[in-house]
């Protein structure tokens, strides 16, 4: 499969964020002719991991790096979301939902589910929704009093 033109928007995101071809070439290794390339779909020539890590990094944001990941089946989640009660806890959110996918790709890779691997998943199901639950009744606390954390 051609992941290409996802890659191609991802670099045109992410240099816009940073403010442009000029901006973004000024923050790479590499020149403008370069990041323009990075960007055109006619051309089959995407940037490489070093260059999207910076201009990701310069973005503030994974554009580049989230389309590689999503190309090969992955997807990506932030080691911390911040600070206070609602960033840990959607950072424990993340972690449990990550955790679940994570047993549900084991449990149905081979096609089969035992007994074991639907108490496995269920034991994992039950723990994502203990911390869901938590987590709306940390949102719904802030939504009550009217005040951010």
């Amino acid at each position: 499969m051609n992941h290409a033109p996802a890659l191609k928007i991802a670099t045109q995101l992410a240099a816009r964020a940073i403010g442009g071809i000029d901006a973004a070439a000024a923050v790479t290794r590499v020149g403008r002719a370069r990041i323009s390339e990075y960007q055109n779909r006619n051309s089959a020539t995407t940037a490489p991991v070093d260059v999207a890590i910076v201009l990701d990094e310069f973005a503030q944001e994974p554009f580049i790096l989230q389309a590689m990941a999503h190309g090969l089946g992955y997807h990506l989640t932030p080691v911390q979301l911040g600070h206070g009660d609602v960033a840990e806890i959607m950072e424990d959110v993340a972690d449990k939902a990550n955790d679940t996918v994570k047993t549900t790709i084991r449990v149905l890779a081979d096609g089969i589910v035992t007994v074991e691997e639907a108490h496995k998943l269920g034991h994992e199901l039950t723990k994502l929704c203990r911390v869901v639950d938590h987590a709306m009744k940390i949102v719904r606390g802030l939504e009550k009093a009217g005040a951010s954390k």
